[in-house]
């Protein structure tokens, strides 16, 4: 799905204005994204799973959904 042109520049602006007023949420969210990348939650599910720990004890000590483990582990 594409968006228009006009629509495109008002989100940039937007953004940026957002990012400007924002540092520290800006700082604190890309911390939380290269953290998440650096150490994916498949590979600890995955890790967990084969000590023999149950999807929901999984979900509640990762603090993630049911939903997720499942989903990754029947990836």
């Amino acid at each position: 799905m594409k968006i228009s042109d006009k629509a495109r520049e008002f989100r940039n602006e937007y953004q940026r204005k957002w990012r400007r007023n924002n540092p520290e949420k800006l700082k604190q969210h890309l911390i939380n994204y290269w953290e998440r990348k650096a150490d994916p939650t498949g590979a600890k599910v995955r890790k967990l799973s084969r000590q023999g720990l149950s999807q929901g004890a999984i979900a509640e000590q990762l603090n993630i959904s049911l939903g997720t483990v499942n989903n990754i582990l029947n990836a």
